[in-house]
């Protein structure tokens, strides 16, 4: 994992650079417990491009390998084209390596308390994040759509 900073941007130069850039800017305010890479559950790929809207907490992700689409971490549920915004990189590119970081309530509490994605342009390097949103659940299913 080499994270290195290009003015205002975090630079990685593979998507394992996602999970220290996730642990370092924490998910909505809290520490980041768990990372988890997108992975195309159709084909394996880890290229993709990204749809969403930042105010709803919504995202969904296109592999570029097979063309599947999937929404991340559950945000389907409240999904509306309204107000989608298509991902592009300050490079003008928009294929993109995905991680989505979760931050936990104790094991006495149990559950999601939010979450945070992470992209990676794999033309240029440059990692930023998408959105956050607060989850507020016992419910952990969404650790296995990122």
């Amino acid at each position: 994992m080499v994270l290195r900073m290009d003015g205002d941007w975090h630079v990685g130069d593979d998507a394992a650079d996602l999970d220290g850039f996730l642990r370092e800017i924490g998910a909505d305010g809290y520490p980041v417990d768990e990372v988890r890479r997108s992975v195309c559950c159709e084909c394996g790929g880890g290229v993709f491009g990204v749809t969403g809207d930042p105010e709803e907490g919504t995202m969904r992700r296109e592999c570029r390998g097979c063309g599947a689409e999937h929404f991340v971490a559950g945000s389907g549920e409240y999904w509306s084209d309204i107000n989608t915004q298509i991902q592009v990189c300050v490079c003008e590119e928009e294929d993109f390596n995905i991680a989505v970081g979760f931050s936990l309530y104790s094991e006495s509490v149990g559950g999601i308390r939010s979450l945070a994605t992470a992209e990676r342009c794999v033309a240029c390097g440059k990692i930023g994040t998408f959105m956050s949103w607060m989850v507020r659940g016992g419910n952990m299913h969404p650790l296995d759509l990122a």
